[in-house]
């Protein structure tokens, strides 16, 4: 028998890429094992129906979001600096897993949030409100302009990463770019640009 740990992995990893293309209502748990390669009585074992797999799947999305975040704000002080950390701390989390974009989106869409309030909470506390607070000390410090709304500003930040994903089609039509996905250096090229755009609206 495979190991549990890696068998766990496998079906998650099976659930993010139906979930991501099909949705939650149009996926079954018998499609689910059979791209896991596993049986349903096993799947079972580890997950008692298929929201909870499907809660299981978002929260190992967001954590690993948040993981990566952390790890590349840690310690930093400077306001504009931490901004442009976080654009790149952002694409590259997104560049591990491209699913994640389409996951949350189509969770916030198709279902405002119904199975994913805990993780979307978690989002916006570990992720959002510390942005906002790096904006509020840039503010404070007069490094950026006091008459912007932190929170929107955030929300700004975030979104244009974020747009560059889900956009793909569009974006790599207006690049001028061959279908299919972007080379992770013009992606993170976007990031940078993501990063200094953010740094001059704010600055004074």
């Amino acid at each position: 028998m495979p190991e549990p740990t890696a068998t766990r992995d496998d079906i998650l990893d099976a659930a993010e890429s139906l979930f991501a293309r099909r949705g939650f209502r149009a996926t079954t748990i018998k499609e689910i094992a059979a791209e896991a390669g596993v049986n349903s009585a096993l799947l079972y074992y580890y997950f008692a129906d298929k929201e909870t797999l499907y809660k299981a799947m978002l929260s190992r999305v967001v954590e690993s979001l948040l993981a990566s975040l952390s790890s590349r704000l840690e310690g930093v002080t400077d306001p504009a600096e931490a901004i442009r950390r976080f654009a790149a701390a952002q694409t590259e989390a997104i560049l591990q897993n491209p699913l994640f974009p389409r996951l949350i989106l189509r969770e916030l869409l198709d279902h405002e949030a119904k199975h994913a309030h805990e993780k979307i909470a978690s989002l916006v506390g570990r992720g959002l409100l510390p942005l906002v607070q790096v904006v509020e000390a840039g503010q404070r410090t007069g490094v950026f302009r006091a008459d912007v709304e932190p929170r929107f500003a955030a929300i700004s930040i975030i979104g244009q990463v974020m747009y560059f994903f889900v956009a793909h089609p569009a974006v790599a039509v207006l690049l001028g770019a061959d279908p299919g996905p972007l080379p992770p250096e013009t992606v993170r090229r976007f990031a940078r640009h993501a990063g200094d755009f953010a740094v001059h609206a704010l600055s004074i």
